[in-house]
């Protein structure tokens, strides 16, 4: 709209010039056709009457005075021209301003500047961090340090994972070992050739908490099933109280049992019977027997073994280290094909695990 009103004060500026002048120029051409057809009447009025001159002086002022008056009138148009020029100039002023805003100083554009460089080079999550609410940024770190635990506590069960594996092994009988076990354990009627035996080296956690080395001598057949399973209790800190060879105890089972000793291979038979129990073979493990007993029922009287474990008998109670259906050690064993003695009829052996 101002342009259009800018335009139309151009055109009329233009026109009223061109009227003033046209207007001016026959203004002038019609004062001098006047004087000279005045001086005509005075030159004629001298010859007919002598009182003319004073007409002519008349006329003279008339014409005088109309003269001025249309210069008047010109300075006035003139005047309304000029007026109409600024306020078209002003016009035009203010259509430049609403198009070229004013221009900010230096240096506020340059502070903007280095802001808007300063914002493009922050990652957009800093830019992101710095516009969040305190409390969410708050609730975002606890959940950061969380996340940090959750990880350091991942890296130390990987970190008890792989070495789980040092200190376990398995090798064959060594002339030490069967030094060791010659006339015990392996007595001198034993059947099962050294060939078939293998050596244990194992790692368990006792009833105080301590990281412990046991030894077994089981049946080949069986070997890599318990260097899994008791990898694996391990890594569970499962207490087991002692895992020594029974050898220690002379080869005697009810000495090892009464100290609650973890074994396996033991040349022997069922007790009270003339068969060979599965410990003769290797390929049976009683696991903390004291608090898991041998129960049997000779001519109907309840006998419990070893010696001291009565009160452990009854599995309704509730007490550390009792071997049941939700025990690890039972899982982990029926889960590699073992047979549990608590599911035996005739008798129940709580602590007894063999595989056929």
């Amino acid at each position: 709209m101002k342009r259009f009103y800018k335009g139309f004060f151009l055109i009329l500026t233009a026109a009223l010039l061109f009227s003033a002048c046209a207007e001016k120029d026959g203004e002038s051409a019609e004062a001098v056709s006047e004087t000279v057809e005045s001086e005509e009447v005075i030159v004629i009025g001298k010859a007919d009457d002598a009182e003319e001159p004073e007409t002519v002086n008349e006329a003279e002022e008339n014409g005088t005075k109309e003269t001025a008056g249309k210069e008047d009138k010109a300075a006035t148009e003139e005047k309304k021209i000029s007026e109409t020029a600024s306020e078209a100039e002003k016009a035009d002023t203010e259509d430049k301003e609403e198009k070229d805003p004013e221009e900010k100083p230096e240096e506020e554009t340059s502070e903007e500047k280095s802001e808007a460089d300063t914002n493009e080079e922050k990652p957009e999550e800093e830019i992101k961090e710095e516009k969040e609410d305190p409390e969410n940024k708050e609730v975002k770190e606890t959940d950061k340090s969380q996340e940090n635990a959750e990880d350091s506590e991942n890296t130390e069960q990987q970190d008890a994972a792989q070495s789980a594996g040092i200190g376990f092994s398995k090798s064959e009988i060594s002339e030490d070992i069967k030094a060791r076990i010659n006339g015990k354990s392996y007595a001198a009627n034993c059947t099962v050739p050294y060939e078939d035996l293998r050596y244990l080296k194992v790692m368990y956690v006792n009833f105080q908490g301590q990281d412990c080395s046991g030894e077994i001598i089981c049946n080949k057949a069986i070997a890599d099933d318990l260097l899994d399973i008791f990898q694996k209790l391990y890594q569970e800190r499962y207490q087991i109280d002692k895992i020594r060879l029974i050898d220690e105890y002379g080869a005697d089972d009810d000495l090892s049992c009464a100290d609650d000793n973890t074994s396996c291979f033991c040349f022997r038979n069922v007790e009270g019977s003339g068969n060979l129990s599965k410990h003769a073979l290797g390929r049976a493990i009683d696991i903390n027997p004291f608090y898991n007993p041998y129960v049997t029922y000779p001519n109907g009287k309840i006998r419990i073994s070893p010696p001291g474990s009565e009160p452990y008998a009854n599995r309704d109670s509730d007490f550390p280290h009792k071997i049941d259906k939700n025990d690890l050690a039972y899982k982990l064993f029926k889960a590699h094909g073992f047979t549990w003695g608590g599911d035996w009829k005739t008798l129940k052996d709580y602590q007894h695990f063999q595989k056929s």
